[in-house]
């Protein structure tokens, strides 16, 4: 891929705190509004949490729980009632759609959306939101590879702009080093001369502890089928 019309320097990607492998007293930050708190940061679920009116902090647990708060709030966040264990949720749902052969292949992406093989593949032939982990590069995927077709894609901001030939057969295409691809950004991608599409890439902190925690990140951020591709490959 030819990065050409450069503009101005590369958008820099939202530094994000990478958790590493969280403890049994550790829960991640998946979205804040109004504190001090940042997505990827470790909160001690053990220790008092202060909220203010109007302040709320989304949170996933080791075994992949989620517990949005919402201030007043003052409280450990182990102490919060509730919550949704995504991973279980999408598990069973996965189970019941493997058994139902007549549906193989559509997923909560909407009838008529392929199946990713593999988590960490970015489907940008629509609209929508895909997650990439930090540091890695991105790997663009398409359903159908019976043809030849060119890989257009460019910045919200149109500060510059790529092209690539993506060669018949091939259903995965990595973006070259000197692409500006990464997480937090919005891109409009068209393949050959048909309509943009506006796909947002989320930014997945590096070393999230397990499945469990990787598959509700996803989740919050958009990227379901992605979570279903994730807990598939360990059915």
């Amino acid at each position: 891929m030819k990065v050409r019309d450069v503009g101005i320097t590369c958008l820099v990607a939202l530094g994000l705190l990478a958790p590493g492998a969280a403890s049994a007293e550790d829960m991640i930050v998946a979205a804040a509004r109004g504190i001090g708190l940042h997505p990827g940061e470790k909160v001690d679920s053990s220790k008092p949490l202060v909220l203010a009116e109007g302040q709320h902090v989304t949170l996933i647990a080791i075994n992949g729980v989620t517990v949005k708060l919402d201030g007043p709030y003052d409280k450990a966040p182990s102490a919060a009632a509730g919550g949704t264990n995504v991973a279980a949720a999408l598990g069973a749902f996965l189970t019941q759609q493997n058994a139902r052969t007549t549906e193989a292949g559509v997923t909560r992406a909407g009838a008529g959306a392929a199946t990713l093989p593999k988590p960490w593949l970015l489907d940008i032939t629509r609209t929508g939101s895909v997650c990439l982990v930090e540091g890695q590069p991105a790997v663009f995927w398409r359903s159908s590879s019976d043809r030849q077709a060119t890989l257009k894609m460019a910045p919200a901001d149109r500060t510059w702009r790529a092209e690539a030939t993506w060669p018949q057969g091939n259903s995965e295409l990595t973006a070259a080093a000197d692409v500006p691809v990464h997480g937090n950004a919005v891109y409009f991608v068209a393949l050959d001369d048909g309509e943009e599409s506006a796909v947002t890439i989320n930014p997945v902190p590096a070393g999230l502890a397990n499945d469990s925690v990787i598959a509700a990140w996803l989740v919050n951020q958009g990227c379901d089928a992605q979570a279903e591709a994730l807990l598939r490959r360990g059915q």
